[in-house]
């Protein structure tokens, strides 16, 4: 019987379960603190129905449902490339990761700095809704929903005006969106900052990016959108697209949702389609083209969630450390280990941790400061 419990799982850990099996599995981890053992045969029909049930209200709805489950990672948030060994052995999870006395830090939110061309800097998180700003004939209001967007009131007066940058900035543990004068949208992540100019000029637009963003950006066949960033220039007509271009990271990601764009570097240029990335190498300074990228993984930090495929330790740090401002140092050897899934976003830090308890890891947090160490009960 247990062999066919076994057969399953390593189904489940080389990603060949059917939707049914995975809910399955997942329903067996939520039980395993409380039942310590490997799930029997007997487990496996008892479960069915209540699983099936689940199922048949939608795939998204069963998800979500174990996803804030207190040790679901299995589920869809963090699976350990050695979660294999923890369901077969029963490693005991609670002496895998000591986390200290930890103040809750609340998630970020939207939170921005707009700097216009004259000098003058507005705290968008505090200002009034409404307009905030006239700028060559074009209002600058802040929605009631929190995102910042150009409105053009006298079109013949703006067409005269020389052009001037304004640039908004996210914080750590911020985030927003803006509408372009020309109708482009961008949401902006956390520690980025987006340089724009108040009027497009006539043959072209262009703007700067550091940090990550994404682009849905308004057609105009007679002037291309071209985004910089310090290593590279995305130019498109129209079209939806992401780029994760943080200086930490050894990667330059530009992933491309609809439509085409041309990415260049100076020496080499490549043009996407639709569901390619194209990957610039610090390192190396070499561009190329992911053909495998998981395009809902790149969105993810849009869609309210971080998510990770074989993504490690140090990397999931980066991203806790942006959206909750706080500061990651490391002491020790740190678990090389990989970690597949997701977690949401809008958690609190002590969430997070909870989730993260199947970490082969010590973090001890003082401050706006986690210390990761290797864990001393491996």
């Amino acid at each position: 019987m247990e062999k066919n419990a076994k057969r399953l799982l390593d189904k489940y850990l080389s990603g060949n379960c059917t939707p049914n099996e995975k809910a399955i599995v997942e329903q067996w981890y939520q039980q395993l603190p409380f039942e310590g053992d490997t799930p029997k045969q007997q487990r496996i029909t008892a479960t069915q129905a209540e699983v099936w049930q689940q199922l048949q209200q939608g795939r998204k709805k069963a998800k979500q449902l174990v996803l804030y489950k207190r040790i679901a990672v299995a589920a869809s948030i963090l699976l350990c490339l050695s979660v294999g060994l923890y369901l077969v052995t029963r490693i005991n999870v609670q002496q895998q990761l000591i986390v200290s006395t930890l103040n809750d830090v609340k998630p970020g939110r939207n939170k921005a700095i707009l700097t216009l061309a004259d000098g003058s800097v507005i705290d968008l998180d505090n200002a009034k809704t409404g307009q905030i700003a006239m700028q060559n004939g074009i209002v600058v209001r802040k929605t009631a929903n929190g995102k910042l967007e150009y409105i053009i009131k006298d079109a013949a007066g703006n067409a005269n005006q020389t052009i001037s940058n304004n640039l908004i900035s996210t914080p750590r543990g911020g985030e927003y969106q803006i509408t372009l004068p020309d109708g482009t949208k961008v949401w902006l992540n956390a520690a980025s900052t987006l340089k724009y100019p108040s009027t497009f000029a006539k043959n072209e637009r262009r703007v700067t990016l550091q940090g990550e963003a994404y682009f849905e950006v308004s057609k105009d066949k007679n002037r291309p959108f071209r985004v910089a960033t310090n290593q590279q220039t995305v130019e498109v007509l129209g079209t939806h697209f992401n780029i994760n271009a943080y200086s930490d990271e050894e990667l330059v990601k530009t992933t491309l949702l609809e439509g085409a764009v041309n990415v260049s570097n100076g020496t080499n240029s490549l043009k996407l389609k639709p569901g390619q990335q194209a990957l610039f190498n610090l390192a190396d300074a070499k561009l190329r083209i992911n053909p495998d990228v998981d395009v809902d993984k790149e969105l993810a930090w849009k869609n309210d969630l971080f998510a990770f495929d074989n993504d490690d330790l140090k990397t999931i740090m980066r991203q806790i450390s942006r959206w909750y401002d706080l500061d990651v140092v490391y002491q020790g050897k740190i678990t090389d280990e990989k970690y597949v899934g997701e977690i949401p976003r809008n958690s609190n830090l002590s969430e997070v941790f909870k989730i993260l308890e199947l970490n082969h890891v010590h973090i001890d947090a003082k401050g706006k400061v986690l210390t990761v160490s290797g864990s001393k009960n491996r």
